[in-house]
């Protein structure tokens, strides 16, 4: 290869180079790449070293013609221009010197005219208002809030609920039809008959002065009392009667009854 070719190729790799080193500069801590054609296969690069402002790795290789493509990563860790051949080594004796200018730009994270000045970040919505707890906690007791009127309402509605109305105490008819019914068929038992005289002598005990009269007269002055014989007598009747031979009008017979309330029961 002549010496002009020579210098032709090596003029052309160097612009190469480079504009493909300017085309995208990383920043600080981030990952460039830069692909080059380089005329030898014999290159590593340096260990890592924390300290240094540049770290540099071989990604890959691939014979390209007389040359070898080189995939190449660096890191830089202060911003600057820096010429990566300082950080890879020859092999088999080959100067990496004797190479192409491999220059990138690292570029810094603030911008050029920052004086090292911290800038107050603008608060968050959630910030004014005392972060994301606070807002919740507010929200909570807006909740509690509103709920309590409902809740007070609900219970001044169970208390003014309306009270079932208590059925009226059954009349003095009522208690003595079922009675009067078991008489009128012939089935009543002497408990219940002596029940029923009973119930009697309590209704009219004050109206007819039986108070201090003994059950046996109290049911004399019954039987001889126009209004209040009137049963009395028919119960006589049905009892000396055969079961279920009496025709008895039942509203009619407890009639002076219907609309008396139920008195105490008269003791023997």
């Amino acid at each position: 290869m002549s010496a002009r070719l020579l210098v032709l190729l090596f003029g052309l790799l160097f612009a190469r180079n480079l504009a493909l080193a300017q085309s995208d500069a990383p920043t600080v801590g981030i990952e460039g790449r830069l692909e080059v054609l380089l005329p030898t296969p014999a290159l590593i690069a340096k260990p890592a070293d924390r300290a240094a402002p540049m770290n540099v790795r071989i990604a890959a290789t691939r014979p390209h013609g007389a040359l070898t493509q080189y995939d190449l990563r660096y890191i830089g860790l202060v911003p600057g221009e820096y010429d990566l051949r300082a950080y890879l080594l020859p092999k088999e004796g080959t100067p990496a010197a004797s190479l192409p200018p491999l220059n990138v730009t690292v570029r810094g994270l603030l911008p050029e005219e920052n004086e090292g000045r911290l800038a107050l970040v603008p608060r968050s919505a959630f910030a004014r208002l005392g972060g994301y707890q606070a807002v919740m906690t507010g929200t909570a007791a807006l909740w509690l809030l509103c709920a309590i009127p409902l809740f007070l309402a609900h219970r001044r509605r169970k208390a003014v609920a309306i009270a079932p109305v208590a059925a009226p105490p059954p009349t003095l008819a009522e208690r003595l039809h079922p009675l009067v019914e078991a008489a009128s068929h012939g089935t009543l038992t002497a408990d219940e008959q002596a029940h029923l005289e009973r119930m009697l002598i309590g209704h009219w005990r004050e109206r007819l002065a039986l108070d201090s009269l003994d059950p046996s007269e109290a049911m004399s002055r019954l039987r001889a009392h126009p209004e209040a014989g009137g049963l009395l007598r028919a119960l006589e009747d049905w009892l000396h009667r055969r079961p279920g031979s009496a025709a008895v009008d039942l509203e009619a017979v407890l009639a002076p009854y219907a609309a008396q309330p139920s008195a105490p029961i008269a003791g023997p």
